[in-house]
């Protein structure tokens, strides 16, 4: 018991004082701050800003899939759009990608992806709706296609 009452009073006498007292030594209750170490100069970067353009090529790639149904003019076009902002997107986040959020470019390439995927249902919508027509007006006058 007495050995455990003398390892609390190590623990709390603080650091150098290992339990014993009067070897040269006060201890004052307060810690000395550790040395200061030089400070290496390190390479600043402003702030992580998004990229200009990364929710927007998101909203027109996932626009591009929704109207792709509209006959597909609406959604090739908003594919479009959203494949060049997103290259150009692209452009700048490969020249300085720490100046940008890993967020937006996950965003960018979301995007990328629907606007692929909504220009490519919408010309297929365009050749299925090109189809429907001309099988329409097959049907309608068969003599169109005897000339």
């Amino acid at each position: 018991m007495e050995e455990q009452n003398q390892d609390n009073q190590n623990v709390w006498a603080g650091p150098g004082a290992g339990g014993q007292q009067g070897q040269g030594q006060q201890h004052s209750g307060a810690q000395n701050p550790p040395p200061q170490q030089p400070q290496q100069p390190q390479q600043q970067y402003p702030m992580q800003q998004p990229l200009p353009n990364g929710t927007a090529v998101l909203v027109l790639g996932i626009l591009s899939i929704v109207t792709c149904i509209l006959y597909g003019i609406i959604g090739i076009i908003l594919g479009i759009i959203a494949l060049s902002l997103a290259s150009k997107d692209q452009k700048l986040y490969e020249a300085n990608p720490q100046m940008y959020t890993p967020s937006s470019f996950n965003n960018l390439k979301a995007g990328k992806i629907c606007g692929i995927i909504g220009l490519i249902l919408s010309v297929l919508m365009i050749l299925y709706v090109v189809f429907i027509l001309l099988f329409a007006f097959s049907a309608a006058s068969p003599d169109i296609w005897d000339l």
